[in-house]
């Protein structure tokens, strides 16, 4: 009886609310990055006008979403796991991601819905080669966190 209670708290020595945090937080960063999906069909001024109206409230959300989530993760493993050096390496490659997504897709996104042009061609171009470009960038470096997490070298 005393080995069900313990099984029902925790899940092969992680607590049981471990796994739906997880979730929850790997779902808000795929939201976070379904601005690369979205990103190549924008073909107007106009349409990258909806887009932002649309998308800022869900990333928003997600920021959110993101920064609970992971101090809950910290809070039910342990606070000491922000010592260990994969652990600061995933967090710093983490904020990369988001940070060039910030600058090098949302700016960009901005600058375009501010414009005066109806098509602005040149800058929908500039546009799908800059989300190529930190969308490869993303793969890559949420690939190594994967990595990280996963050997904890």
């Amino acid at each position: 009886m005393n080995d069900s209670i313990v099984t029902r708290e925790r899940l092969n020595g992680m607590p049981v609310v471990f796994v739906p945090l997880l979730i929850v937080h790997i779902g808000a960063v795929l939201t976070k990055l379904s601005v690369f999906f979205v990103v190549p069909r924008l073909d107007s001024v106009e349409r990258v006008r909806s887009f932002i109206r649309r998308f800022r409230p869900v990333e928003r959300t997600s920021d959110a979403l993101l920064w609970i989530t992971g101090a809950g993760l910290i809070a039910f493993t342990s606070w000491r796991m922000l010592l260990q050096p994969w652990m600061l390496a995933s967090i710093a490659l983490y904020i990369v991601v988001f940070l060039a997504v910030r600058f090098a897709l949302t700016k960009e996104l901005e600058q375009i819905a501010a414009s005066k042009k109806l098509y602005a061609r040149d800058e929908l171009k500039k546009l799908r080669t800059n989300n190529w470009c930190v969308g490869i960038l993303a793969v890559v470096l949420l690939g190594i966190i994967a990595y990280l997490m996963m050997t904890k070298p």
